[in-house]
């Protein structure tokens, strides 16, 4: 199976460079090249926690694993490996481990090196990170691989359970696995992972601490607009939805004058085509890195920056979650929950199934499956201020009642570092609640 993986990189290495190069540019793809290969770039003293986040969705989910680092394991320095560029600079920024880097390329080459120059006491794997090179040569030199916040999607399990039979001596090797539900500690299982080494641990994106409520209006404020606005945010949309909420919020500027939009393509690189759709359509846009030099309020504000959209969902009278119109399996509904917001998601919430499953039993949000019914949902709740409140309520306090998962996760790894390398792969510890 490796040797077939091998030929296939090969000869899809030159496509994936340019899809380097068309997310990130030629410069910013070059410059990360000899860390994706192990080379160069700042390393951390060795002996440490290496963690790896594919990208910026995982990188704020892992934001309080990390930080919780220090404290329960003193003295270890924390290595945050991601995938794309723009996990890289949010960590970076978030300053939520004493190194980040670019993560190797899957070649045994690439990994050694790592390995070499950190020598790390495990590998944490932030979701569905599943590499045969990497697992192979950590097994090989018998470091712990820990899955944290651990799913395995609709989309692709499929895929994967066709092919168990290579991912499962991969999978069983791994020393724990902590999964959000028990839907996905089915999957590991099916593919291969040890029962013992197997718990439903909960979700990370549950963990981060509620905001002050009291900064809404400092936030408005700040950002421009007056307490009367109604400001509908859609929240990490891809391409398709922007145009059927463009068509709803032309209709519903007729019967609500003061209604802003504010629009985060999931996609930072597409923030230029979304300001040209609006624009195109009659309405006042501006990026939100040019907002500072614009005079005078705008129709529709784009995001073009990364990780800021947590903060500016405080600014929402309601929230449309992006990725869940059209076959993309849905974005984190948690949060606009967190501040109170009501939340409104298509029926594509395959990534957040469970969760679209509790905020629709709370009565914190409501699933619509068109964008006629996008449009008529929102006027309902732009209409109902108590309705609003009401499902905000019930957002917040759903978002606030599944904390855990911080510990149980913090405790799989400590029983990671515990198992004696020969051991690795018969671990003595029972399937949590599996």
């Amino acid at each position: 199976m490796l040797t077939l993986y091998s030929i296939l990189f090969f000869f899809l290495w030159p496509l994936l460079f340019l899809v380097f190069v068309w997310r990130y540019g030629l410069r910013r793809t070059l410059r990360g090249l000899p860390e994706r290969f192990g080379f160069g770039g700042v390393w951390p003293a060795p002996g440490g926690l290496w963690v790896h986040a594919a990208s910026v969705g995982e990188v704020l989910a892992a934001e309080n694993f990390l930080r919780a680092l220090p404290s329960r394991f003193p003295g270890l320095p924390r290595l945050l490996t991601t995938t794309t560029v723009n996990g890289k600079e949010l960590a970076q920024r978030l300053g939520i481990a004493e190194t980040v880097r670019l993560a190797p390329l899957d070649r045994p080459g690439a990994v050694e090196r790592v390995i070499a120059r950190v020598r790390p006491k495990a590998l944490v794997l932030v979701e569905t990170e599943i590499w045969p090179f990497w697992l192979t040569t950590l097994s090989h030199h018998r470091i712990p691989v820990v899955v944290v916040n651990g799913r395995i999607s609709d989309g692709a399990f499929p895929l994967y359970y066709r092919m168990r039979g290579a991912f499962s001596p991969l999978l069983s090797g791994l020393a724990r696995v902590g999964v959000q539900s028990p839907a996905h500690a089915a999957r590991y299982l099916q593919l291969g992972a040890h029962p013992e080494a197997v718990a439903i641990t909960g979700n990370l994106k549950f963990e981060v601490p509620l905001p002050d409520l009291s900064r809404r209006s400092t936030l408005r404020a700040a950002y421009g607009y007056s307490e009367n606005d109604l400001i509908w945010i859609l929240g990490s949309t891809h391409p398709g939805e922007e145009a059927v909420a463009l068509e709803a919020f032309a209709s519903l500027r007729e019967k609500h004058p003061t209604l802003r939009l504010i629009v985060a393509p999931r996609h930072v690189e597409r923030a230029g085509e979304v300001v040209r759709l609006f624009a195109d359509a009659g309405h006042r846009c501006a990026l939100r890195s040019q907002r500072s030099v614009t005079t005078g309020p705008v129709d529709v504000l784009v995001l073009d920056t990364v990780g800021e959209l947590a903060e500016i969902y405080g600014l929402a009278t309601l929230v449309f979650v992006g990725g869940s119109l059209l076959r993309r399996g849905g974005q984190n509904p948690l949060e606009p929950a967190r501040w109170g917001v009501p939340v409104v998601f298509g029926p594509r919430m395959e990534n957040f199934r469970e969760m679209a499953a509790l905020f629709q039993k709370n009565q914190a949000g409501v699933e619509i499956s068109t964008g006629a019914e996008l449009k008529e949902i929102t006027d309902e709740l732009l209409v109902s201020s108590d309705r609003r409140a009401a499902m905000g309520e019930a957002a917040r306090a759903l978002a606030d009642s599944q904390r855990g998962a911080l510990e149980a996760n913090l405790v799989l790894l400590q029983e990671a570092l515990a198992i004696p390398p020969e051991k690795l792969h018969r671990s003595p510890r029972r399937c949590g609640k599996c």
